[in-house]
């Protein structure tokens, strides 16, 4: 037996300490494949969630603390000590780093609409620390798209946006081109109403004649929750109502919007996405809400949010499924008794798959394809 009083081979006592350290890293390894997809800011990251609180001592504390147990009884107690200390800065500083790395949501989509029917969709949206990136990939499955095309017609879309380059890269993979335009153009009401090209002098015309009410708007959530796969959720119930009256007809041409969401905390990487969309709601003069999981329901609402903060507030966390239906009624001045009513769009949408990876070939522009700079 050692006899620790008086100081120890600092060789033997090193390769104890190495043995601690790989063991702890294996033990770590093995635990997250055992646990499945589980980013690094669980272990890391996070002290306020129960993994993390538990799992962190176990890969970080306690290699520590065995190691330097071992190495302050060692004659060269204080080369070691410094030697340890930077290993400590060094190893936090990684977890930091993996704290905040790459996070990829991956969701499969089953939409339908008045005008092409069925579809399914694979959404693919990643957070990395230099912006969002989002890839569409989508199936016009209906009967008559079918019938038009011969067959399944599939097309993608790919929208990078940059917090470092302060731009939109828009990828049409039809036209083989790359269109890239300023991310402060979108703070510009009058740059985006130029896309859309109205004739100027239908503007005056369709003002005298149209008057859109102020929305009404109800957000409810449900205090029970609910298990959607394998993350407790909170329900979410939000309904928007939008009245245009046209007073030349006196009717009423009424859009309805309801959504139900489920949304959870749980979500790993819910952390990273939260931290790029508040950055890019800063650059933008935008509310984070906006950006979060009503952002459809709220681009009906043109007004302040102010009113439905404490709603929205209810609303926080990750979707991890979604639900939304668009219908259009148009009431004549005849009155209700002839409303027309259709249903424009439905959209489920389901949280399928988390990964702390990034696909860069996903994004990646190809050579050949034509970049257009949008002034």
């Amino acid at each position: 037996m050692k006899d620790w009083s008086a100081g120890s081979d600092i060789g033997d006592d090193g390769i104890f300490c190495i043995f601690m350290w790989v063991s702890a890293l294996i033990c770590y390894f093995i635990f997250r494949n055992l646990m499945g997809l589980i980013p690094a800011e669980v272990f890391f990251g996070d002290p306020f969630t129960v993994s993390g609180f538990l799992c962190a001592p176990c890969f970080l504390v306690f290699p520590f603390i065995v190691s330097f147990w071992v190495l302050k009884f060692s004659m060269k107690s204080l080369c070691c000590l410094g030697r340890f200390l930077v290993v400590l800065v060094g190893v936090l500083c990684g977890a930091v780093v993996q704290a905040r790395g790459d996070v990829t949501f991956v969701h499969e989509v089953e939409a339908e609409d008045l005008f092409t029917g069925k579809k399914a969709l694979t959404l693919t949206t990643s957070y990395r620390a230099d912006g969002m990136y989002m890839d569409q990939q989508r199936k016009y499955t209906g009967s008559w798209m079918r019938l038009l095309f011969g067959g399944v017609r599939e097309d993608r879309r790919t929208v990078i946006i940059s917090l470092a380059s302060q731009d939109i890269r828009e990828i049409d993979w039809g036209r083989d081109k790359c269109r890239i335009f300023p991310l402060n153009r979108l703070k510009d009401p009058e740059w985006l109403r130029s896309l859309e090209k109205p004739r100027e002098e239908s503007v005056p015309l369709m003002a005298d004649r149209y008057e859109v009410r102020a929305p009404e708007m109800t957000i409810k959530v449900q205090p029970a929750l609910e298990t959607v796969g394998r993350y407790p959720c909170r329900k979410v119930v939000a309904r928007l109502r939008q009245d245009t009256y046209d007073r030349l007809r006196e009717a009423h041409s009424v859009t309805e919007v309801e959504q139900h969401l489920w949304v959870s905390d749980e979500v790993p990487g819910l952390k990273e996405a939260l931290r790029v969309q508040a950055q890019l709601g800063a650059i933008l003069g935008m509310e984070e809400e906006r950006l979060g999981p009503l952002s459809f329901l709220l681009s009906y609402w043109q007004g302040a949010l102010q009113p439905i903060s404490e709603d929205l507030a209810r609303a926080r966390g990750y979707p991890v499924k979604s639900m939304v239906r668009v219908t259009a009624h148009y009431v004549p001045k005849e009155g209700e008794s002839r409303r027309v009513s259709r249903v424009v769009n439905e959209e489920t949408s389901l949280l399928k798959e988390v990964l702390t990876t990034f696909d860069e070939e996903l994004y990646k522009v190809p050579p050949h394809f034509t970049t257009v700079h949008v002034p």
